[in-house]
């Protein structure tokens, strides 16, 4: 299909990007990799007429460590983020997140800001930002704001950001000592398909193998949105990691799932595989094997 005829727009700062984004009268649109808004515009379902590209804005693909927290620029693409040596030695969960999305040409230009933005619910990183507390930095014309990643999302392909806002970057506190984590995907058709359902999991065990400290664990394609799943984490919390353990954890996590039935899968299908991966990680987490 052809596209319908837009105004390219390239700032050289944010402020700039976001006074394109307000003194404009018909619709605007962010670009960054193109790898969801592309397609919506090819199939008709956008047609703005000014889209505003965010790949002149200096800093906004850096990926670094100040204070102990791990800061990544919205810019960052996905293969980026999985390859870089502080991601991989000291936030392994979100390298693992991010080197399951899609393909290698889609890692490849696919971004973090645009990930979020588009609010996936079963986007690959969601869950492992969640399962670590990742926080999401926005800017807008009235200034900065930051807010936890659980608080971004807040329905089907909806998120929190304000008119004329713009996700700037990603603050990810470092993970607890000795913590076990991984995150696995099922994909009834593809390896790079898109995930039927996803499952992150960050687990701190004491020397008999109890969790009492810390147990995180997140789900995309079970819900509208990316979610922690709490229940699952209450049934777990102060258990050793037995197999009755792990199926309570597995059954609370199925419970509480709301998944949407599609082209993919059932909605009771969707809960059955929630209760059957999240099983299946968990184990690999207490057995150090392959899932």
């Amino acid at each position: 299909m052809r596209l319908s005829p837009f105004e390219l727009a390239e700032p050289a700062t944010v402020p700039e990007a976001l006074d394109l984004l307000a003194d404009h009268h018909g619709e605007s649109r962010l670009v960054a990799g193109g790898t969801a808004l592309v397609p919506m515009l090819r199939l008709g379902l956008a047609r703005p007429d000014r889209l505003v590209s965010l790949h002149r804005v200096p800093g906004l693909e850096a990926i670094g460590v100040e204070d102990g927290v791990l800061g990544v620029g919205a810019m960052a693409t996905h293969a980026r983020i999985r390859r870089a040596p502080v991601v991989i030695g000291g936030w392994p969960l979100l390298a693992e997140g991010a080197g399951r999305v899609a393909s290698p040409a889609i890692r490849a230009s696919g971004t973090l800001g645009g990930t979020l933005g588009y609010a996936e619910s079963a986007s690959d990183v969601a869950p492992a930002l969640l399962c670590l507390d990742a926080q999401v930095v926005v800017a807008g014309r009235r200034g900065e704001r930051t807010l936890p990643v659980a608080d971004f999302f807040l329905g089907f392909y909806e998120t929190a950001l304000g008119p004329g806002e713009i996700v700037t970057r990603v603050r990810v506190p470092a993970p607890p000592a000795a913590a076990r984590s991984g995150y696995v995907k099922f994909c009834p058709r593809s390896r790079e398909d898109r995930a039927l359902v996803g499952v992150a999991a960050l687990l701190v065990c004491d020397a008999r193998g109890r969790c009492r400290e810390e147990v995180r664990i997140a789900l995309g394609g079970a819900a509208p949105t990316p979610l922690r799943a709490r229940r699952a984490e209450a049934a777990l919390h102060g258990e050793p990691l037995t197999d009755g353990a792990i199926r309570a954890a597995a059954d609370a996590a199925a419970a509480e799932a709301d998944p949407l039935s599609d082209l993919m899968g059932s909605a009771d299908y969707r809960r059955e595989m929630v209760r059957v991966w999240v099983r299946r990680l968990l184990t690999r987490l207490r057995d150090g094997g392959a899932p």
